[in-house]
């Protein structure tokens, strides 16, 4: 899936000082981040998502623990990505849908190109599926 791929960030430090993580502009960002946010405090294996977007790109990581993101494209390709590193995100791009579940107390940190925008949404799974048609 060409939407959805796996992206490396650069970290500085050692074992005993810790590590740094900077993602800026022109570090292999593919977007200006226009919104930030957490998810904290979930059940071992909560599921969330359940969605897709029309035009927004995010990056989800995982900050601590492990979070299972499995995702879709219009075209019916599936593909689970795994996040336990916090230098490593997902970037999940338009038009894929995607849940994602959680282990091991994990914290969520996601970038997004946009602010929230409820019309963004694609909530139902019947309407994604019409995407390939054209019909949302």
């Amino acid at each position: 899936m060409k939407n959805v791929y796996l992206q490396a960030f650069k970290a500085h430090g050692s074992a005993n000082d810790g590590y740094l993580s900077a993602i800026e502009r022109k570090t292999g960002l593919p977007f200006d981040i226009r919104r930030v946010y957490t998810v904290i405090n979930t059940q071992e294996g909560n599921v969330r998502g359940y969605h897709a977007h029309k035009s927004l790109f995010q990056i989800f990581f995982a900050l601590s623990g492990k979070i299972v993101v499995h995702c879709e494209d219009i075209n019916g390709n599936q593909e689970c990505f795994e996040l336990n590193d916090p230098h490593v995100g997902l970037v999940c791009g338009p038009q894929i849908w995607h849940t994602l579940t959680y282990h091991d107390n994990a914290i969520l940190m996601v970038l997004a190109s946009e602010g929230y925008d409820e019309s963004d949404y694609i909530r139902e799974y019947d309407a994604f599926k019409r995407l390939k048609e054209g019909n949302l």
